[in-house]
């Protein structure tokens, strides 16, 4: 299974962020995430037996955090906006936050056998395929990127199924303060 741990998207934020994918999506070589699965990835597992599935459930129990309010705002671009391979929109508040619960899962994992990694905040848009598509630059910097606030209550172990048509995302176990 392909598994990753993520904080979803309020319906509020994914709504104001859907007419920007609607228009990246229109571009040449540029394959926009769909409204559903915008998220923010705390940490990728990558491919993991099903085996292995209970042990990090049980380690990401005990991954504790108080709620706290995230406010994305801006666009960016890995590895930058020269060779831009990938677009995203920036936490602007609550990054701290977000990095302090990404840590608490990596140490939380490296207890059943997965290894620590940096952790960026963002909030992953579209994918560039092509070097046309590099244009997604300068379209998004015209278009507005002050997104808002949302809360963060919980983070979940997400399971990953690539389609010819874009992943598909299924969350396995939800962590935190609702369940």
């Amino acid at each position: 299974m392909r598994l990753f741990i993520a904080v979803d998207l309020s319906e509020e934020l994914r709504e104001k962020i859907a007419p920007i994918l609607k228009t990246i999506s229109g571009l040449n070589g540029v394959k926009a995430v769909e409204k559903e699965n915008l998220h923010i990835t705390l940490k990728f597992l990558g491919e993991v037996n099903e085996a292995r599935v209970p042990a990090i459930s049980e380690a990401l129990k005990k991954v504790a955090f108080e709620p706290f309010k995230i406010y994305l705002k801006g666009f960016g671009f890995f590895p930058n906006e020269r060779y831009a391979r990938v677009a995203w929109i920036g936490i602007r508040e609550g990054e701290e936050e977000l990095r302090k619960l990404a840590e608490g899962i990596n140490s939380a994992l490296k207890k059943v056998g997965f290894k620590p990694e940096s952790f960026t905040a963002h909030v992953t848009i579209a994918r560039v395929k092509k070097p046309e598509g590099r244009k997604i630059v300068e379209v998004l910097r015209d278009l507005e990127d002050d997104f808002g606030w949302m809360d963060v209550r919980d983070f979940r172990l997400k399971k990953s199924t690539l389609t010819s048509k874009g992943p598909i995302y299924e969350d396995l176990e939800v962590y935190g303060v609702e369940r």
